[in-house]
């Protein structure tokens, strides 16, 4: 039983929901950087450069002091919808700080097992000195300066690298399509509190394999930082009810139950002494032939059952023979049908 996007409809019923034959379409989203910046080797973790417009990655063409590492960090979950499922993930970089002639070296992201922060710190000219660190600022030590620690000096990560490609002089780098990364967003999706990005590792054995990259404070809007995700949303969509509501109401949700059961969860009604509720089934196409599937859910806003063949919707009504919500929003985001006010006259009552 494929299943689509929420759809109210008849007057007069709390929920409702269309099973169709359309699959989910993919989507697309560019994230530019929540949050970057650059650990510069330092034995005082007192160098950082949160507010610069070039974060660095490499070996550097001195002997002390000479790694950089960049971090670098976008919002998924505000970017993506909850349950979702990613299918390919792209990073784009401009890199705009190279020695001449350029060599070629290669340049990977592993994913950073911490969190950190960006702080003020801003150097001057070519930034690849840094600056001193200012309060919250990652660092070669420090995760927020200065108190709070990596657990490894040079920042924890991931030694596997998600993703690695050969740069060069001056121009747009792209990391992936990989597996690695489309693991690392689909987890950071699934797991906001677990998002700490990635770190930027070049060559740091190799004299001037140092490259600096623009980055989100970069002047330059079209060469920031860019996140390309490509998703497909989950199959049923999130709708609001009641009608207008901003609140995180459960819509009516449908989902596999085990063996060839389908399970349907909803919202309670928009009057609080509703604590039952009628399920019925119809013919998609028909919205006005509908029969009983439950009576009765005894108080319970879930139910699981085997489904009609062929493509059939679900509405959702409270027992209460007088006044329950409406139509709400669909998971387009568009209004069913518009203007109607949060509750509506109950107009189906055949449970006996």
């Amino acid at each position: 039983m494929p299943h689509g996007s929420l759809t109210a409809v008849t007057a007069g019923l709390l929920l409702a929901a269309l099973l169709a034959v359309r699959p989910a379409a993919a989507d697309v989203v560019s994230i530019p950087a929540k949050k970057d910046n650059t650990l510069y080797a330092s034995a005082t973790g007192s160098v950082s450069n949160g507010a610069g417009q070039v974060f660095f990655a490499g070996h550097t063409s001195v002997f002390t002091n000479t790694i950089r590492r960049a971090v670098i960090a976008f919002d998924i979950a505000g970017s993506v919808p909850a349950g979702s499922t990613i299918d390919s993930v792209t990073l784009r970089l401009h890199l705009t700080r190279a020695p001449l002639p350029p060599d070629v070296f290669p340049m990977a992201l592993h994913r950073v097992l911490a969190d950190w922060g960006e702080g003020t710190s801003d150097p001057e000219f070519s930034e690849g000195g840094g600056a001193p660190a200012t309060p919250g600022d990652a660092t070669w030590l420090h995760r927020f300066y200065n108190t709070t620690f990596w657990t490894n000096q040079g920042g924890d990560y991931a030694p596997v690298a998600s993703a690695s490609i050969f740069v060069s002089g001056a121009a747009f780098y792209t990391w992936g399509p990989t597996t690695a990364l489309r693991n690392d967003v689909q987890g950071w999706l699934d797991n906001p509190a677990g998002n700490f990005g990635w770190m930027v590792r070049g060559d740091e054995v190799t004299l001037e394999s140092a490259r600096g990259f623009d980055s989100r404070q970069s002047l330059t809007v079209a060469n920031q930082p860019v996140l390309g995700v490509v998703f497909t949303p989950p199959a049923s969509g999130a709708g609001r009810i009641p009608d207008g509501s901003q609140g995180q109401d459960v819509p009516l949700m449908i989902d596999h139950a085990p063996g060839a059961e389908i399970r349907l969860s909803w919202s309670s009604s928009c009057v609080a002494s509703d604590t039952d509720f009628e399920v019925y089934e119809g013919n998609l196409g028909v919205f006005y032939s509908h029969t009983m599937k439950l009576c009765t859910t005894g108080g319970a806003t879930t139910a699981a059952f085997m489904p009609a063949p062929g493509d059939s919707y679900y509405l959702v009504v409270p027992r209460n023979g007088s006044r329950e919500g409406s139509y709400g929003v669909d998971g387009g985001g568009t209004e069913r049908p518009p203007g109607l006010p949060a509750c509506l006259s109950q107009s189906l009552a055949a449970c006996p």
